[in-house]
């Protein structure tokens, strides 16, 4: 069969539905309504000739064709995507769309800074479609192994075959308890208190939260920062948080930082992208201002302002 528009239209339509779990989620990303998202799948499965999912009381699950269509859709998005960035970079002018994966709790990070980055962005990239999604590092892995998104923003991970992680900016982590913790009204803090005390780390961080502490008892595992920091405020355990996103915490006097600054860390950050894969232009304007961004905060904590990135700090070792 040739492919038209509509067919394509539907595609995109059936993967939102299969990479949501089913249509509810599907109608918030795509923002229609079920019946319209029931509309293109129907469409799609006359004009391919069999059935795709089932749909019913017990949920949504796909056939085997189903999943093979799926599969082999990857390579047809990819390519459209592709296609429409080559077009652009003929034209020596950005467009098509550009996905960008950001881990979670960035967004307080000044020496980051994305939101400047994604002002410039859209300000010299107009014609881009920019796309951003928030989630864990796994999250995010997965969904660039799958083309769901072109590269990600991420601390260092273990290091994964077929993968660059080019590092670029780093961000201050210290140890804190909450208000409810029995730490949290003592003058002094040992690092035996520590280790006698619950502990909540991050699985990609591969432990290295424990580098201060061999001896933690792990008592919790949060696969996301701002998990980690409900299970800190809960006052059962003690953790490592990013110190930029604690701010409000410890003005309000409901989180403190342990054992400052020789418990201290920094997780190095990482763009991760596949090897094999050639940035388009859209994605090297996108990097050229995080640098940017991450490089003027660098030079104002040269000249004496205060920033995370000025005081060295044991590196988190995740790799």
């Amino acid at each position: 069969m040739r492919l038209s528009v509509a067919d394509i239209r539907a595609l995109r339509v059936f993967r939102s539905v299969v990479e949501h779990g089913g249509f509810t989620g599907a109608q918030l990303a795509l923002a229609m309504s079920q019946s319209t998202i029931s509309f293109q799948i129907n469409a799609l499965e006359e004009r391919l000739g069999f059935s795709l999912c089932q749909r019913g009381r017990r949920g949504f699950e796909l056939t085997d064709r189903g999943s093979a269509v799926y599969e082999y859709s990857h390579s047809l998005t990819s390519a459209l995507s592709a296609f429409e960035m080559q077009l652009g970079e003929l034209r020596s002018k950005a467009t098509g769309v550009l996905r960008v994966g950001i881990v979670d709790a960035t967004v307080t990070d000044s020496n980051l800074g994305l939101d400047d980055v994604i002002h410039q962005v859209i300000k010299k990239a107009s014609e881009v479609d920019l796309r951003i999604t928030i989630g864990s590092p796994e999250q995010l892995i997965a969904d660039t192994a799958k083309g769901g998104i072109d590269f990600a923003i991420s601390p260092r991970i273990k290091l994964l075959p077929g993968y660059s992680q080019t590092e670029f900016h780093h961000e201050r982590n210290s140890l804190y308890c909450s208000e409810r913790h029995p730490l949290f009204s003592r003058k002094l803090v040992t690092k035996a208190d520590v280790e006698a005390s619950q502990m909540v780390v991050r699985p990609y961080a591969n432990k290295s939260e424990l580098q201060h502490f061999p001896n933690a008892h792990v008592g919790a595992y949060a696969s996301n920062i701002e998990a980690q920091a409900m299970y800190i405020l809960s006052g059962h355990f003690v953790g490592y948080l990013p110190d930029h996103m604690t701010v409000t915490f410890r003005q309000n006097d409901r989180l403190k930082a342990l054992l400052v600054p020789e418990a201290q860390i920094r997780s190095p950050f990482v763009i991760i992208a596949p090897k094999h894969k050639k940035a388009s232009l859209s994605e090297r304007i996108f990097v050229q201002e995080l640098r940017k961004r991450v490089g003027n905060a660098e030079k104002t904590a040269g000249k004496g302002q205060p920033t995370e990135a000025k005081k060295p700090l044991p590196k988190i070792r995740g790799v």
